[in-house]
């Protein structure tokens, strides 16, 4: 399979759809697990939604960063869909942008070097399976040969326990975090924090398998993957940031957790216990009214339910408010994408001092965690998630990442247990795919 379009700047490029009916070709991740492996790609896919897109390699590219990123990554897609010329039979899907920005509008170092502040690409080869049929679009050429193998099956899921994998010094230094968050919090100065850590393993997951045992395992998110050279973001999502359809904005606030249990009765209380806490509607409703007021700021109208309902999800369920809105012609998805993000469920709130209390006191480099990352299309559809419950994975092994939001009353010991709680939903798949366990 030849992938080998180079990005041009503002290069006109002619776009070119074909429905692909049967075999290996018509799986997404089939294409992924058969292309180089320092070929770039984008991957997503929510199998509740019946969707699944893989991009491969990048027929135009742009990197951006600063405070202006969001509107840089607008005039980018304008400029490169003005110059697209798209032949395709009718009903067929129109080709994507794929966009992630970095949680801190500055340049990253280190294992985050290769994503950079923020990066939007046209991919050259786009695959997108959904309600039953799958479409093949090339830009500016044909890909030569199909996939001809299936992707991988799903692994098994081992017994994991992050609090093993961890050592006293770095779950210390957590439960000091949230401490002087509580210290602030108590000052007044803020209402919300929340404190993040990381978990490096050594294991470097093999991974066509990864996505499929976290598409298998968690169908109600969008499991996803950014890859350049030999480096891989990857995750399985269930927060969404905003997306569009037909001029009709869908949003969410999730914010409060707690653990799933196998006995129905006790999942059940554990579900109405979270329901019923102070602590956790308190945190889950700063959420919803900072969300409210960033849509407010674009002159858009929230409309939600009044009380959160709950999201259950394998491992963990969460308060959720469904929030939409209807869009004017002059708002685009990366506008309401800038000015969500952050939300308080990802920084805390008021965001600048909390900004201050992490730079301070977290000692780690957020990178692309807790960040937008999606896609959207020449009509302005699409949809961007915040890439929770994700770890970078590069050629020394792969990092995880975990935050707990805390609020008056929050406990320490509780806020590790809850990240490790968000840690196993990645370190499982990450253990059962390693190819060097």
């Amino acid at each position: 399979m030849a992938l080998a379009a180079q990005p041009l700047p503002h290069s006109n490029h002619i776009a070119t759809t074909v429905a692909l009916d049967s075999g290996p070709a018509t799986d997404p991740l089939a294409w992924l697990s058969s292309a180089p492996a320092d070929a770039a790609h984008w991957y997503w896919e929510i199998p509740d939604d019946d969707i699944s897109w893989v991009g491969l390699g990048q027929a135009q590219v742009q990197q951006v960063s600063g405070q202006s990123r969001f509107d840089q990554a607008a005039q980018f897609a304008h400029q490169t869909f003005a110059n697209l010329t798209v032949n395709a039979p009718t009903g067929a899907p129109a080709p994507r942008l794929a966009a992630g920005f970095s949680f801190d509008d500055h340049g990253n170092q280190g294992p985050w070097a290769p994503l950079g502040a923020g990066l939007i690409v046209l991919p050259a080869v786009q695959v997108l399976r959904h309600k039953g049929k799958t479409w093949l679009t090339t830009i500016d050429k044909t890909a030569e040969l199909l996939p001809t193998q299936p992707a991988p099956a799903p692994d098994p899921l081992p017994d994991v326990d992050p609090a093993h994998w961890s050592n006293e010094a770095s779950r210390r230094h957590y439960r000091n975090l949230v401490s002087t968050a509580l210290n602030i919090i108590e000052g007044g100065s803020i209402s919300k924090a929340v404190p993040c850590r990381s978990l490096a393993v050594p294991h470097r997951p093999d991974l066509g398998r990864l996505l499929s045992t976290l598409r298998h395992t968690y169908p109600a998110c969008a499991t996803f993957c950014v890859g350049q050279g030999a480096t891989n973001f990857v995750g399985a999502t269930p927060e969404r940031l905003a997306a569009v359809k037909d001029q009709r904005l869908f949003t969410a606030a999730l914010a409060g957790s707690a653990p799933r249990h196998p006995a129905p009765a006790t999942d059940a209380a554990l579900g109405q216990g979270l329901m019923t806490s102070p602590k956790e509607r308190a945190e889950h409703s700063v959420v919803v009214d900072a969300v409210d007021a960033s849509l407010r700021q674009l002159e858009i109208n929230p409309q939600h339910p009044e009380h959160p309902e709950l999201l259950r999800l394998h491992g963990i369920q969460h308060l959720y408010t469904p929030i939409e809105a209807d869009l004017d012609a002059g708002t685009g998805l990366l506008d309401i994408v800038g000015a969500l993000h952050p939300t308080p469920a990802v920084s805390g709130h008021p965001v600048a001092p909390s900004a201050s209390l992490r730079a301070q006191h977290e000692e780690m480099d957020r990178g692309w965690f807790a960040s937008p990352l999606g896609w959207f299309d020449q009509a302005g559809q699409g949809e961007f998630r915040v890439a929770l419950r994700s770890a970078l994975l590069t050629e020394n092994g792969t990092t995880l990442y975990a935050g707990a939001g805390v609020v008056k009353g929050s406990d320490p010991d509780r806020e590790l247990l809850e990240t490790d709680m968000k840690l196993q939903a990645m370190l499982a798949p990450i253990v059962a795919t390693a190819s060097n366990k």
